[in-house]
């Protein structure tokens, strides 16, 4: 067999274990996890360094605050806010920003 194609099929399999199919079904502390965790996961994250500078220590961690609605959290996922970029459809599929609101917003 051919190193490249092997190459290849290897970077494949392993691009598809790192991202979900697009179609699969994740609950939302699962999304929360692969999509925010790296910003927004830790005290030291840089989206929880930004909420704690605009909004607060008290309301920094997205996990912790009890104040978010799923309308605020779709929208701002959906059009970005600050440095934070949007999520696409393409990217971060309805069903999946549906099941991340609804776990931030599970303390309301």
């Amino acid at each position: 067999m051919n190193h490249q194609v092997l190459r290849s099929g290897l970077v494949s399999a392993l691009v598809a274990l790192a991202i979900p199919a697009t179609g699969a079904e994740m609950t939302g502390k699962e999304v929360f996890e692969h999509y925010c965790s790296a910003c927004h996961g830790a005290a030291d994250g840089p989206g929880t360094m930004q909420l704690a500078r605009t909004r607060g220590k008290e309301q920094a961690l997205l996990v912790e605050r009890n104040n978010l609605t799923t309308d605020y959290i779709e929208f701002v996922v959906r059009h970005g806010l600050r440095s934070m970029p949007p999520f696409v459809p393409s990217d971060l599929t309805d069903a999946r920003l549906q099941a991340l609101a609804a776990f931030l917003a599970k303390s309301r």
